[in-house]
């Protein structure tokens, strides 16, 4: 498609949002373009009842009051919306849009693919759902992030968010984009031992499935719930249903994390002493004399049991107790440098930037600010 042909269907997209923000039936045509725009799927019946539902809420309509008397004059000009106005007015509306409302009390499942650029890449922030959500990654990263975890999260990735979660996520900084297929439910009361997921923060679960079949076999089975949820059935809530307790009884069966054995008592003790000492500048072997061990045999016996080397993991939570910060404060960049182990903030700028892909200021613009919009 031709960059003018791309943006005409942009400006259309933005009025017939406009429009429908008014209170218009979805136009039929324009549904394409929100879908390209959004990175899902969009059906007009689905955005009929949506519709719906978003003009039932109170602070919904208290949100669209103000987007209408922003954008009028630039609607309804001769010329109408230019091509930055279109996404400038389509960020506003995604950017405030609330998730809960997609649930309709049956089963919601489709795709996404989040590109890099593009308005689907806004970073979401998510506060109490009226429902679980189920994420498989198939393809790219993203980054998920509450007050007490993170999770850079790749392909074969199963994230289980509880109604109570409280987190925001995104594409990660570091990815050009993210494919993933997700569903959101209500659990059937017999499920309880298949969503005994290991846990990361209150509400958020996450199971690694093994690379090969199992990784097809749950897209597969995913992509055939999605299908059912499209066709008009007497039975297609009993179907998908069936259909999703397939794919978390496979899930459940064939996480190796659910096995996984717990740490030595003595590299439990060098970690506990590591994230006691973040902003602290640490010598591993003072970590080695704290455990009883020598510097060699806590080097081994550390990256036999945790996959990284004791400096590389220190890094590693220092990194991600400055991601917090940023997210959740207004400490200066210098000083969240300093709280984590980096007394010169360049040093600090510049393995945050190596690390992640982009510098302390913009990730705290990209995924705070635009968290704080939603």
């Amino acid at each position: 498609m031709s960059n003018s042909a791309e943006n005409s269907a942009l400006q259309q997209a933005a009025v017939s949002l406009y429009r429908w923000f008014e209170g218009e039936d979805p136009d039929p045509q324009i549904t394409q373009a929100l879908s390209e725009y959004t990175g899902s799927p969009i059906d007009i019946e689905k955005l009929r009842r949506l519709g719906e539902r978003l003009r039932q809420k109170g602070d919904f309509l208290a949100r669209q009051r103000p987007i209408l008397k922003k954008w009028r004059a630039c609607v309804e000009s001769a010329q109408g919306p230019s091509a930055e106005e279109a996404y400038a007015l389509l960020q506003d509306f995604f950017q405030g849009f609330d998730h809960a409302l997609l649930y309709d009390y049956d089963i919601q499942a489709s795709s996404t693919r989040v590109s890099r650029g593009a308005l689907s890449a806004s970073e979401t922030r998510v506060r109490a759902m009226p429902c679980w959500t189920l994420h498989l990654t198939i393809g790219g990263n993203a980054l998920f992030l509450s007050d007490g975890m993170e999770a850079c999260v790749g392909a074969g990735d199963m994230m289980l968010l509880r109604p109570e979660a409280n987190y925001h996520y995104g594409l990660h900084p570091r990815a050009n984009n993210w494919e993933h297929l997700w569903a959101l439910f209500q659990p059937r009361t017999y499920w309880e031992e298949l969503l005994e997921w290991p846990q990361l923060d209150r509400g958020i679960l996450l199971l690694s499935l093994p690379q090969g079949e199992a990784q097809r076999r749950q897209e597969r089975l995913f992509r055939e719930l999605i299908e059912l949820g499209a066709q008009p059935d007497p039975m297609q809530s009993e179907l998908q249903y069936n259909k999703l307790e397939e794919i978390l009884i496979r899930a459940h069966a064939g996480n190796a994390s659910l096995t996984a054995r717990s740490l030595d008592p003595r590299i439990q003790r060098a970690c506990d002493y590591l994230q006691a000492h973040l902003a602290d500048n640490v010598r591993i072997d003072a970590v080695a004399a704290h455990c009883n061990l020598s510097t060699s045999r806590l080097a081994h016996l550390f990256k036999e049991q945790t996959g990284m080397a004791p400096k590389a993991w220190l890094n590693d939570r220092r990194l991600q107790k400055a991601r917090r910060l940023l997210l959740n404060g207004n400490d200066s960049i210098a000083s969240i440098g300093a709280q984590v182990g980096f007394d010169d903030p360049s040093h600090f700028t510049r393995y945050f930037s190596q690390s992640m892909g982009c510098s302390p200021r913009q990730f705290r613009s990209d995924f705070r600010d635009a968290a704080a919009a939603a």
